[in-house]
């Protein structure tokens, strides 16, 4: 069978535009040759794709994967299954909290290894700062940093003054990913509030927010991330730094504190589920440097009634967005920016991100007028729930290509353990 593929009929989706063209693939090398219109390529097989989009596929740069240090909630192998069900070819994975924790390269390297058996889409591996690993976290070699600025209850903790040293030893041209939170206001907080969302409320985002902007500026021209932002004075904060990316998490536009009703101990999450008002605000906030993130975190239901703060996401990310474009919240070239382009541009995955000429052929088949239910049992991940239980959505995923190959075909996964590759 010949290796080269011609997607023939579909509309073409870039952050410039949609357009109706062919795409011929070679997948034995995994990239694209060529776009053009009509492309006639003798022995090449074809694939049909009258009536659907082609997008690029996701990119999902903040997923935990808990391997290997929980892999009763998930492993890297179910959780990149559940990233290709949704369309997303390629996640960087957090720093485990402990057992161990990704704050030594002993411990980094061992779970590179881990992920390159068992993955099944493209992948990062991300480093974690501690208070006191500044000159190990610079001579890692990992494409990116994580720092915490509140109380994780591990290693993965981080004072101002910490943060400050990592991003002075971090290599400047590579991103230091933060979770903003104020300890000190979270602190005084629970002294009077027994609610989650009270105790760490919006302000304590924006307190942390500011304070880590204000030291990425002092170390120089320093490339900094601001991680899963929920409201809009924090995106307009990243916007007036001239080296600060941010994303948001799909999570904190489509729900609110009024979901905790139903949701209950489920919807808990760091940061919080705000109000509808700040909801509806972070909406209006997103634009061309917007790119989104799922802050897949798996937990088991014990786990969540016991407290446990996450919400699985990765298996989600792009149904969510493409009914947001069915709602008419976005246009397809947005999407394409958002879900894939911006995240590829921000962590330096030049061959990701783009259905273009020699980037990898990592191409998602849409039919957006067909409408489906989103279910724990469709979405793939270990922990079998979703805060977006029985949701319906417009956008069925038809079929996913990794770098050439059927990697998902509608109903389930094809692409195999050990399949991914890690982008450096």
């Amino acid at each position: 069978m010949s290796h080269f593929l011609v997607f023939k009929g579909g509309r073409i989706v870039t952050p410039q535009g949609v357009r109706r063209a062919d795409v011929l693939v070679d997948s034995k090398n995994g990239k694209i040759l060529r776009i053009s219109y009509h492309i006639l390529s003798k022995g090449a097989r074809a694939i049909r794709c009258s009536g659907l989009i082609l997008l690029p596929g996701a990119v999902d740069p903040h997923v935990h994967l808990r391997d290997p240090e929980d892999r009763s909630k998930e492993d890297f192998s179910t959780g990149t299954a559940s990233a290709l069900a949704g369309g997303v070819t390629t996640v960087i994975d957090m720093p485990c909290y402990r057992n161990p924790a990704t704050t030594t390269i002993s411990a980094y390297n061992k779970k590179r290894a881990l992920a390159k058996k068992r993955c099944r889409c493209d992948y990062q591996i991300r480093f974690g700062a501690s208070e006191k690993n500044q000159r190990e976290a610079a001579r890692s070699n990992a494409p990116s940093l994580k720092i915490f600025l509140t109380d994780t209850g591990s290693e993965l903790t981080c004072s101002y003054a910490s943060a400050a040293r990592h991003f002075a030893a971090f290599p400047k041209e590579k991103p230091i990913c933060i979770h903003a939170e104020d300890d000190a206001r979270i602190a005084v907080r629970k002294r009077r509030f027994f609610e989650h969302e009270k105790v760490r409320d919006k302000v304590a985002a924006q307190i942390a927010c500011e304070k880590a902007l204000k030291l990425a500026a002092r170390a120089g021209r320093r490339r900094i991330h601001m991680c899963h932002l929920t409201t809009g004075l924090e995106v307009d904060m990243c916007r007036k730094h001239p080296n600060a990316t941010y994303e948001i998490n799909p999570a904190h536009l489509h729900l609110c504190i009024d979901d905790l009703r139903d949701l209950g101990f489920l919807g808990k999450v760091n940061p919080p589920l705000r109000d509808r008002t700040e909801m509806l605000r972070l909406w209006r906030k997103i634009g061309n440097d917007t790119m989104m993130a799922s802050d897949h975190a798996p937990h088991l239901p014990k786990q969540k009634k016991l407290g446990s703060s996450g919400l699985p996401g990765v298996g989600t990310i792009l149904p969510l967005m493409l009914q947001a474009v069915h709602a008419r919240k976005l246009s397809l070239p947005l999407l394409s920016r958002i879900c894939s382009y911006n995240a590829a541009r921000a962590f330096l995955l030049s061959s990701k991100g783009e259905i273009a000429e020699g980037k990898d052929a990592d191409i998602v088949l849409v039919d957006l007028h067909k409408k489906w239910r989103i279910s724990a049992k469709n979405r793939l991940s270990k922990c079998k729930w979703t805060p977006f239980e029985g949701m319906d959505v417009y956008g069925k995923i038809e079929e996913v290509y990794l770098r050439g190959k059927l990697a998902y075909d509608g109903k389930k996964v094809l692409a195999k353990k050990g399949a991914g590759k890690e982008v450096k």
